[in-house]
């Protein structure tokens, strides 16, 4: 396909040297040193999936996920919608921990209340944590019967 008949062309521009490669001692993967993600060097919020900041929201999630006081968060996730700090990610956060505390209720008649507040971008996210709250709110209902 790439024949060049034969034609010799000078080289042009810079040749780059191959690679040293340094050889490795065999060793079985047990024994290798696995290098763990939470490396000292890392930030807190790298290491336990919080946002970096200091805002409503940021402290809300804080909450959620390294203090795991699930009431606390959901009053903190009030006050970040309130306060106009990532509405969609509150009001979404805020839902899903409603959730886990079975007060899907009170989750869905919160989106429904606030997702005017959120941008065009984020409704389809916010329908389909509604769908979730809707199947186990009559799922739910329907046990009662």
């Amino acid at each position: 396909m790439w024949n060049n008949n034969n034609k010799i062309f000078p080289a042009r521009g810079f040749s780059t040297p191959p690679l040293a490669r340094k050889p490795r001692p065999a060793m079985p993967m047990s024994e290798r040193k696995r290098s763990s993600p939470a490396n000292e060097s890392d930030p807190f919020h790298v290491i336990h999936k919080v946002p970096a900041g200091d805002s409503p929201y940021v402290r809300a999630k804080h909450v959620q996920l390294i203090d795991k006081d699930p009431s606390k968060a959901i009053s903190l996730f009030w006050s970040a919608i309130n306060a106009g700090d990532r509405v969609d990610s509150a009001l979404k956060d805020m839902a899903i921990v409603m959730k886990q505390l079975d007060r899907s209720d009170e989750a869905i008649e919160a989106i429904k209340s606030f997702r005017h507040l959120c941008p065009y971008d984020s409704q389809e996210s916010l329908d389909n944590v509604l769908v979730e709250l809707y199947k186990l709110f009559l799922a739910f209902d329907i046990w009662k019967w």
